[in-house]
């Protein structure tokens, strides 16, 4: 991962020394105010010129909300807080109903807890007379702090100048790197599990397996989807660490190969789960795709951003169409059924939505998803459904009804119901429920649809992550 440290304001020594003096002040301007009260004062210990960028105040923040939960937990009354956002670093005040022995154990609590505790400044102060007392660690019988890069301790090594910024930052970023690998990869892992949680618990769905019916399924469940995505989980961690830890210099179809091993295993974990029911194996490998273009990114940025996913993925799948090539010279009894249909009528099925970036998902469904404004999220996940049925061709319903005509037929179903309002409607709810039978007479089946659909529910779960 890039130095995520060494791009931001530089400042001067005079600018530390004159905010010093500025936080001084205001500490004894918040202890004047609240006299019998203790207060914490937060701020960033970071070595270098550079004090604040969006890495160091996402240390801040983390720890911020950490302290907020300790104090909560605690019982503990915050009677104020302040922060100021400044080119010498975020700080952040709370005074609260504690004693200064009790914050300050509180604070070695949760340095105790925070795997970057090295990058932060926690200090606790009372007022004893007319004078401002700082709370220290040897006060407590401890042992002061550890330098993070020798064990050391951290004040001797900071005087001596023991260690070069170089050392120092390297330090730091190895920490940042694995801190925010490890939660974020958890986010991510759990939004794609919540998504494959979601899709089967939408309730009901034409063809589908839903909480009250199996729809054309008779083999599956709801729990057998269940069982399915609650052992996928370390797979979509799996692929985020392969993306993440994949060399910028090397071609991302590269990673597309690094990565096909990863999800193999995943349907092997999914075919023990369910007695060998095939409930997730197109959601793997689009869940799969996607979470290592995540994990390629964050890498990159240090966020996890939206914004380059569908290039990344473009770029990953760039040669998975010449899986069709050539195909006119192929014995017709050797065509699979996804390769008949490109040949006869250029529909690529989900190779053509994963090599476009799932544009349709991307660029459609998820605003279209996250623009409704109204029902629960029930009804929305089943009119995104009907949405992503009326852009996509699903080969799953083409196999299903045995003919290319049953896609116009289900885009004129999914565009009469919307255009009545869809679900949230009456007439819209009816004319869904007069499909849903139809679909289970016929033993049709929206499979491919439902694939896009998680897909698009674990980009919106994860555009809701702090």
């Amino acid at each position: 991962m890039k130095n995520v440290f060494e791009k931001g304001q530089e400042i001067s020594l005079i600018d530390a020394l004159d905010n010093r003096e500025k936080r001084v002040a205001l500490q004894q301007k918040l202890l004047a105010r609240h006299p019998k009260s203790t207060l914490i004062s937060l701020k960033m210990n970071i070595p270098g010129p550079i004090k604040s960028n969006d890495a160091i105040n996402k240390v801040f923040h983390s720890v911020s909300n950490m302290l907020q939960h300790y104090l909560l937990a605690s019982s503990v009354t915050l009677l104020a807080e302040t922060y100021r956002d400044l080119p010498t670093g975020p700080e952040g005040y709370f005074v609260i109903e504690m004693s200064g022995i009790d914050a300050k154990k509180l604070c070695i609590k949760l340095e105790n807890n925070f795997s970057l505790s090295s990058m932060i400044d926690l200090d606790v102060y009372v007022t004893v007379g007319s004078n401002i007392q700082d709370i220290s660690r040897q006060s407590l019988s401890l042992s002061p702090r550890k330098c993070f890069v020798c064990q050391n301790e951290a004040k001797v090594c900071a005087r001596s100048k023991q260690h070069t910024l170089k050392e120092i930052q390297r330090e730091l970023v190895t920490l940042y790197t694995d801190y925010y690998l490890s939660n974020t990869k958890k986010a991510v892992s759990q939004c794609a599990q919540k998504a494959l949680l979601y899709e089967v618990t939408c309730t009901p769905k034409p063809g589908l397996v839903d909480a009250i019916d199996s729809g054309a399924h008779e083999d599956m469940t709801i729990y057998t989807f269940i069982n399915s995505s609650c052992v996928l989980t370390p797979f979509f961690d799996s692929f985020f660490e392969e993306g993440f830890y994949y060399s910028k210099d090397q071609p991302l179809s590269g990673l597309f190969n690094k990565i096909r091993p990863i999800g193999i295993e995943a349907e092997k974990s999914m075919n023990e789960a369910t007695q060998q029911v095939n409930t997730h194996k197109g959601a793997i490998f689009s869940l799969g795709v996607l979470i290592t273009a995540l994990g390629y990114s964050f890498a990159q940025s240090g966020n996890l951003d939206l914004i380059d996913i569908q290039e990344i993925i473009k770029e990953m799948l760039r040669y998975l169409m010449a899986d069709f090539d050539g195909l006119e010279n192929k014995d017709p009894k050797d065509l699979t059924i996804g390769e008949k249909l490109f040949l006869d009528y250029g529909i690529s099925g989900i190779r053509g939505e994963a090599s476009s970036g799932y544009s349709i998902v991307f660029n459609h469904s998820l605003p279209y998803l996250v623009n409704q404004t109204t029902g629960d999220i029930n009804d929305r996940m089943i009119d995104t459904l009907l949405f992503l049925l009326k852009h996509s061709k699903d080969t799953n319903l083409i196999k299903r009804a045995g003919t290319v005509e049953i896609l116009d037929e289900a885009r004129q179903s999914a565009t009469d119901i919307l255009a009545a309002g869809g679900v949230k409607s009456n007439l819209g709810r009816q004319l869904y429920l007069d499909m849903i039978c139809e679909y289970k007479e016929r033993n049709l089946s929206i499979g491919g649809t439902a694939d896009l659909l998680i897909m698009t529910l674990c980009l919106y779960f994860i555009e809701q992550l702090p």
